[in-house]
């Protein structure tokens, strides 16, 4: 279950207020805030002219106002709340400073943004291993040990490898790792290094987790955090995971950990969940609901033995077995 430390009354309004601050700068760049001005946006609308090609992305703009409760839902229709309507008047306020200034703002971040995803990866990377040691890590090494290793365990997406590591050290099992990131792979050297010390045997290689062509049957337990929204559509992402089958042929269990969409009903100010939904929804992805993940699990060919709710709002692990054919 989601931890109350996301909701805090101070700091939960101060993450949304942020993510909201962004978001009033694309609104208005959209036209949000003169259609809403008109009267009510039905949902529906978004799938026509002029939104159909920014639909994904006025979808998640609208989400993080209505979080910080400049929007209000009425029905399947979005309308402007009280504070919206006195926001209005101030909007080239929020538009001189985050949007006139975006790129020096920018700069002072320390990292350097990727040519394609516009992402720094070093401090995404350093920033998500420090919310995984404070409200996951122990969690998923506790999934993994339950599942009593008979083999080695893959982390796909291992990034620095420490994760990793901590598993082979809490089941005394042997480890693999694979990261898209030469950058990430080189700094799991490091961590290949603690673990011989420990006497682990411990490798981590570069490797596309869409991509993954050798096959490893050694590996018992198969692990991947926070990737699979990454991996769409649907159907190319059950063809990913049904692929692992023939990576991994004697892989027990296939672990995955991510962060789902909220309901629609859901309000009110939080920690992570309003800057996980606005920032993918202007890389035009849609996090998948929970069920969709479940179906996808069962498209690709697996059987989810065990669902547990993380930490993190709206966020899951699944423990899935293959699917094995019956000849």
């Amino acid at each position: 279950m989601a931890s109350d430390e996301f909701t805090h009354p101070q700091l939960a309004p101060l993450f949304t207020g942020a993510v909201a601050a962004h978001a009033i700068v694309v609104a208005d760049d959209l036209g949000l805030f003169s259609a809403l001005s008109k009267g009510p946006l039905r949902e529906s609308s978004l799938n026509e002219q002029p939104w159909l090609h920014s639909r994904v992305r006025t979808r998640g703009v609208l989400h993080a106002l209505h979080r910080a409760g400049l929007v209000q839902r009425r029905g399947s229709s979005f309308v402007l709340s009280e504070l919206g309507s006195e926001l209005q008047p101030h909007v080239p306020i929020f538009k001189l400073w985050f949007g006139g200034y975006a790129s020096v703002l920018a700069q002072h971040v320390a990292g350097t943004p990727d040519s394609v995803t516009l992402a720094r990866g070093d401090v995404v990377a350093e920033s998500s291993s420090r919310i995984g040691a404070q409200h996951l890590d122990e969690t998923i090494l506790q999934i993994v040990e339950d599942l009593e290793p008979q083999g080695a365990i893959c982390d796909i997406g291992c990034g620095s490898a420490t994760r990793l590591l901590s598993m082979c050290k809490r089941t005394r099992q042997p480890g693999v790792g694979f990261d898209i990131s030469p950058a990430a792979v080189r700094t799991a050297q490091n961590t290949v290094r603690d673990a011989r010390a420990l006497d682990i045997d411990l490798h981590v290689m570069q490797g596309d987790a869409t991509a993954l062509r050798h096959p490893h049957p050694a590996v018992d337990i198969v692990t991947q955090a926070f990737m699979t929204h990454h991996i769409a559509p649907d159907d190319y992402c059950a063809a990913v995971l049904r692929s692992y089958r023939v990576t991994f042929p004697n892989a027990r269990y296939l672990v995955i950990f991510d962060t789902v969409m909220p309901p629609p009903s859901t309000e009110g100010p939080e920690l992570f969940g309003p800057g996980f939904d606005y920032v993918h929804a202007l890389q035009g992805m849609e996090p998948r609901s929970r069920e969709a993940v479940r179906g996808l699990v069962r498209d690709a060919g697996y059987r989810c033995v065990r669902e547990v709710e993380l930490t993190i709002p709206h966020s899951y692990a699944w423990v899935m077995q293959p699917i094995r054919d019956r000849t």
